[in-house]
Formats: structure tokens, C-alpha cells, sequence
């Protein structure tokens, strides 16, 4: 086949572009992207191998080769791994327009500041063009004879032709180092002592041995030290960090480092991080998470979903087990028991040490809690055996400080006459903060539980009493505030005001009754004139608008709320003297403004607007007689 010119998408164009032209400092993190794409590559040769055993050649073991040559200004990076075929090479090389090139772009401005965090985005394989202006690719896939030569300038084009590889199955990448002026203080990436010290720096934890020729011998320049099988004792803090980094390509420190080994019934070596901060793409839904799985030392698969709940699934590190078949698939792992004893195992050590985190160093579980806060809830509603252990790590904004509380820390403080854990959802913390609910709570001085997260809904829900106290949402009617001391006091005026509200109460049930279940009195209220609060067993309207957002509906239509009217309000006393007309418009006024203080949308902005235009000209008119 004749050598063919090929067109990058616009999106690499972009990328090239960005790579070759803004990223001045750093550029050494290119060797660290190739040398960890070789490492990837003896991976998959190594654990498709395990099934199909004719994929590696007799006398096989892996190696990665460093090449640098000063004369012809040249590096080659070289692997024994799986390779590519063409249709490969084209799909993850020459076209890619995936999420993370796309993040990549949208951080430009991070970038320039912070290149290194480019292996974040799997688009490290283009890092070589910040140091050459020329890249060759040649390899050969596992079990084909056919090889595939890659070729660019980094110009908008590059060329594929069908080569078969000398050294056949793996990967040979040949970079032409751009010329730089001494002024520009670039480090000379075909110097033996450079490549040697970078291969320390960023890639001496590579399981694999990557070599380059001595003096007088192959020299291997990394330990390959699998630091995990190490007692804790003999592992320096600036190990465990490296490692992280190694594994994670996150340049921040690690939160917490859990090194153990368990023994028994089952034998197996862990080591997790806790991340400081969030990965640029955790919040999407192609995201992968999981633990590396090793077994013996030999790598079998990245993101092991099986081994952690998805609720830990910013937990980062790998564990090696001893008891495992070397011969296993993602269908077996879901099977097997000792993989079940495993993810029990790890998340129990997980939720102990983010206990130990909140009770010894609790700035720094907040900081935690910023981050991951929102994904460690979901673990209240989706797993049922470690539900009281996840309690105890929840932290809630709450009425009574701007700092986040305990559920524990509610309780203590709790009025001695207080009867529930009491709380109210919704989408920000000023529009719960600011809730005509919390009027009569606060006025008993109540602590209320602000929750803003969208699976708070569900954690509540699931969650239902905490020590013997029940979680009360102050949305819901039946809202049980007084003393049996104050109910009798309060008996007589309330019998009162719904003999002297009765027209007020038939007219606004009449006119809204297509809108809510019921017109009462409120015994919540003491400033607002309306609300809206959802039956004991109907979903609240955060509820019913969370579901809406998600694309699904209760029996397919929203569900009616009770209307509270605040007896005391003077509105009503004018309503009274108000024509039938009159009333009519102010209930529909009165129900668009409940709507609101819940933080739902009104069916009808624009009468809503009216309605509130011809009152304010009625008012202004009245001032004048």
C-alpha cells in the first residue's frame, strides 16, 4: 500500500496548536506521557496473554528502551507491548475528539500555567511535539505481521504507510528534537544524565524495567518498586506521594495515604489514597473509577469497579491479592467471593479512615467534605450495612452557624423540649436560609438542617430517624412544634380564626381548587401569609422537581400541595371585606407567591406580573382618597 496523507479533525489541529505553541515551561512531563503509554501497552499484552498465550513470543519479558542519539538529535522510545493496527493508530492518534481533549482546550489558560497536568486528559501522546518537530510512530500490533508507520510534522497532516517492524509486536516512537537556543534554558532531552534523571523523577515506579545502553551495559533506570508489598515503615512520605502522582497523573498531594495488608481468611495488600481535590472530569458520566487490580504483582485491569461502592469512588490505589485466579475476567470478578470479601474489606478501611480524618483533623474533612461531601451521601440510600457508619460522617450547613455540623453535634444541641431532627431541601443555601418555613423555628430557636444537595432528597428519605430521633422536613404538614401546654393555649384562637376565616378559607379552596388538596390554618407562620407543604406521604415539590429535571414524573402530573394560610396575617383581614372578585385574584396572587417561597416556577409569569402591576396601582389609588 502507497503512502497515505492524512487530515487531523479540527479538534487536534486545535490541540497541536495549543501544545506546540503555548506551553513554554515543563515540557521534560513529555518523557513521563510516552514512557507511561509503553507501561499501559505491556500491560494489555500482558493480561490478553492470559487468554490467548500465543500472544507473547517465546522468552518474552517486558522492557521499555530509551535511545537517545546527540548526533542526529533524535530519541526513541521503544516497547514490547500490545501495539496498534492501522484502524487503531487512525482512531486514537490521528482523529480523537473525545471529552478529554475537549477539557484539555477549555483549559488553555490552565495549561499555560500548569502543563503538566496534561496527562489528566489522555492526550499525553501529543506532549511529544512540544520537544520534537517531527514524530515517527512504528508498530505492530500482537499477533499480526503487519506493521503501521506514523508520521508528522504536527502541521495539520499526517502520513501512515504499511511497514512491518523489525522488532515486531510493540511500539517504536522516534522523536526529531526541535533546535533550541541555549537562551531558552531548554534541557537537552538526548543527554544520557537528563533521560536518566527524568526516568527518577516521574517514572521510577513503572512496574516494567525501561532500559537505555551504559557504558558498558544496559543500565535499568527506574526501581520498579512495588512499594505496596513494602512494610508502611519503610515507605517515605515522598514515596507514597510520587506514587499517587504515578498513578493518578494528579500533581496535587494526596489527602490521606492507607497502606495495609490484610491476613486471615483471605490475603491481599492495599494501598488508597484520598484525593484533595476533584478530577477535572469527575462529575461526567464516562468517567472511570475503581481500584487497580494486581494479582501476584501482575497487573490485570485499572478501575476495578468490583472492589469499591460508587459512593467511594474518589478513592484512588490498587490492591494486590495473592488468593485471585491469575486467569480472570470482569464477568469472574463479579462472581467471586473473595473479590465480595475484598470490597468489604476496603471500604470498611476507607470509612474508618475518613472517621479518624473528621475526628482528628476536622478542617481538613471539611476540606473533604467540599470535594466528595455530596458522592459519600449516596451511600446512605444504596448501602444498608454500613448506613450507620456513613451517618456519622455526614456534615450539614445548619441555622445555628455558618459552620457544618454533625448529626451527633445536632442532637447535643438540641432544646430540651424538641421532639425531632428538623430540616428543609432546596437548590441554594440563601433561598433555604432566607425560607418563611423556618419563621416559627426560629422563633423557638429550633435548629433547622439546610440541604442543597440533590441527593440529600434521597438520603433523608433513607434515612428516616438518627439515634432515635426522627427527621422531620418543615415542608410537610402535620409540623409538630408546640408543648401540649401550648396546644391547649393556642386551641381557642384557633377555633376562633377558622369560624372568623371560614369565607375567606371556602373562597380561596374554590378558586384553587384545581391547584391544591386543601386551604388550612398554619401554625408555622408567622410573617408569611401563605404556604405550601406536601402531605406525609406524597414527595415534596424538591422533590417532583428533581425527578422533572432527571425525565420522570409521579403518575405522570405534578401532585397537589396543602395551601397554609397564616391566620394573623393582615391580608386575610382584608380579604374579608374584599368582593368575591377580589378574593379570587388575591388567592391566585397568594398561590403564586407560595410557589415561589418553595422555589418552584409559576404556571403563569405573565398574569402573575399583571396581577401584581393593577394591585400596585389599586394601592397607590387608595393613598390619594
Amino acid at each position: 500500500m502507497a503512502k497515505q496523507v492524512q487530515n487531523f479533525n479540527a479538534e487536534i489541529k486545535q490541540l497541536l496548536d495549543i501544545v506546540i505553541h503555548s506551553l513554554y515551561s515543563h515540557k521534560e512531563i513529555f518523557l513521563r506521557e510516552l514512557l507511561s503509554n509503553a507501561s499501559d501497552a505491556i500491560d494489555k499484552l500482558k493480561f490478553n496473554s492470559l487468554t490467548h498465550p500465543s500472544l507473547l513470543p517465546d522468552s518474552w519479558q517486558p522492557q521499555i528502551r530509551l535511545e537517545p542519539n546527540s548526533e542526529t538529535k533524535t530519541l526513541k522510545i521503544i516497547d514490547n507491548g500490545i501495539g496498534m493496527t492501522q484502524e487503531e493508530v487512525t482512531e486514537f492518534i490521528g482523529t480523537i475528539a473525545r471529552s478529554g481533549a475537549k477539557a484539555f482546550m477549555q483549559m488553555n489558560a490552565e495549561m499555560k500555567t500548569k502543563p503538566e497536568l496534561i496527562g489528566q486528559f489522555g492526550v499525553g501522546f501529543y506532549s511529544a511535539f512540544m520537544v520534537a518537530d517531527r514524530v515517527t510512530l512504528h508498530t505492530q500490533k500482537a499477533g499480526s505481521n503487519d506493521g503501521t508507520v506514523w508520521e508528522s510534522h504536527g502541521d495539520g497532516t499526517y502520513t501512515l504507510d504499511n511497514v512491518p517492524r523489525p522488532e515486531g509486536t510493540g511500539t517504536t516512537i522516534t522523536l526529531h528534537m526541535k533546535a533550541f537556543k541555549e537562551e531558552d534554558e531548554i534541557q537537552n532531552f538526548t543527554d544520557k544524565w537528563v533521560l536518566k534523571s527524568l526516568v527518577k523523577k516521574y517514572s521510577d515506579f513503572i512496574a516494567h524495567p525501561i532500559k537505555m545502553q551504559g557504558e558498558k551495559e544496559d543500565e535499568t533506570l527506574n526501581s520498579q518498586k512495588a512499594i505496596w508489598l513494602k512494610s508502611p515503615s519503610e515507605v517515605s512520605k515522598e514515596e507514597y506521594k510520587e506514587f499517587y502522582q504515578h498513578l493518578t497523573q494528579d500533581w496535587n498531594e494526596p489527602l490521606r495515604t492507607v497502606h495495609y495488608k490484610a491476613e486471615g481468611t483471605m490475603e491481599f495488600n492495599a494501598l488508597l489514597y484520598v484525593p484533595g481535590k476533584k478530577p477535572w472530569n469527575y462529575n461526567m458520566r464516562d468517567m472511570e473509577y475503581g481500584l487497580s487490580l494486581y494479582i501476584k504483582r501482575v497487573f490485570i485491569m485499572a478501575d476495578c469497579k468490583d472492589l469499591l461502592p460508587p459512593y467511594l469512588r474518589f478513592v484512588k490505589g490498587l490492591v494486590d491479592s495473592s488468593d485471585l485466579s491469575l486467569n480472570v475476567s470482569r464477568e469472574l470478578l463479579q462472581q467471586d467471593r473473595q473479590v465480595t470479601q475484598i470490597r468489604k474489606n476496603v471500604t470498611n478501611k476507607a470509612l474508618a479512615t475518613l472517621k479518624d480524618l473528621l475526628t482528628k483533623e476536622r478542617s481538613a474533612y471539611e476540606d473533604f467534605w467540599t470535594e466528595f461531601g455530596a458522592t459519600l451521601k449516596e451511600g446512605i440510600p444504596s448501602d444498608a450495612a454500613n448506613k450507620e457508619k456513613l451517618q456519622d460522617l455526614l456534615l450539614f450547613h445548619s441555622t445555628s452557624s455558618d459552620k457544618m455540623t454533625t448529626l451527633d453535634e445536632y442532637v447535643a444541641r438540641m432544646k430540651e423540649n424538641q421532639k425531632d431532627i428538623y430540616y428543609i431541601t432546596g437548590d441554594s443555601l440563601s433561598q433555604v436560609s432566607n425560607s418563611p418555613y423556618l419563621e416559627k423555628l426560629k422563633e423557638k430557636g429550633f435548629e433547622v438542617l439546610l440541604l442543597v444537595d440533590p441527593v440529600d432528597e434521597w438520603v433523608v428519605d433513607a434515612m428516616n430517624e438518627f439515634k432515635g430521633k426522627k427527621l422531620q422536613s418543615i415542608m410537610r404538614e402535620g409540623l409538630d412544634l408546640d408543648t401540649a401546654e401550648e396546644k391547649q393555649k393556642k386551641e381557642e384562637e384557633k377555633k376562633q380564626a377558622e369560624v372568623t376565616l371560614k369565607p375567606v378559607l371556602d373562597s380561596m379552596k374554590k378558586t384553587l381548587e384545581n391547584n391544591v388538596k386543601d386551604v388550612v390554618l398554619s401554625e408555622r407562620l408567622t410573617n408569611t401569609p401563605a404556604c405550601l407543604v406536601a402531605s406525609s406521604s406524597d414527595p415534596s415539590a424538591h422533590m417532583q422537581k428533581l425527578m422533572s429535571q432527571m425525565g420522570k414524573e409521579y403518575a405522570g402530573q405534578s401532585i397537589k400541595r396543602i395551601m397554609e394560610i397564616n391566620p394573623n396575617h393582615p391580608v386575610f383581614e382584608k380579604m374579608l371585606k374584599a368582593s368575591p372578585d377580589q378574593q379570587t385574584k388575591w388567592a391566585e396572587i397568594l398561590y403564586a407567591q407560595a410557589l415561589l417561597t418553595e422555589g418552584s416556577n409559576l404556571p403563569d409569569p405573565v398574569k402573575f406580573s399583571q396581577q401584581i402591576a393593577e394591585l400596585m396601582v389599586q394601592a397607590a389609588d387608595s393613598t390619594k382618597h
